[in-house]
């Protein structure tokens, strides 16, 4: 093998390591670009939080018609955050999948 056979490969391996290297951060760079707003998580963190702590909530020592109204608007308020979230979710998908 002569001098330029050895000088060649390793200019020859560190071309396609950068081109790998930049490739790479091509790609991370456009999947943070892209990526959903992390509000959105933390919005649907804040939602999982109130929906348990309406599940958890108790209405006291009431009659039996303040705890049906308490059941009923605890129930309403329950589906509310499950539709909160499930618009979260779609938000989500819509820009992490434009």
């Amino acid at each position: 093998m002569t001098v330029m056979q050895f000088t060649r490969q390793p200019r020859r391996a560190a071309c396609v390591a950068a081109a790998f290297v930049a490739a790479v951060a091509v790609g991370y760079g456009v999947g943070v670009a892209s990526a959903a707003d992390p509000r959105l998580d933390e919005a649907d963190a804040a939602l999982q939080k109130t929906q348990a702590l309406l599940e958890a909530s108790q209405a006291g020592v009431v009659s039996a018609q303040a705890q049906h109204r308490f059941d009923k608007a605890v129930g309403r308020a329950i589906a509310d955050v499950e539709d909160a979230r499930a618009q979260i979710a779609e938000a989500k998908v819509a820009v992490d999948n434009p």
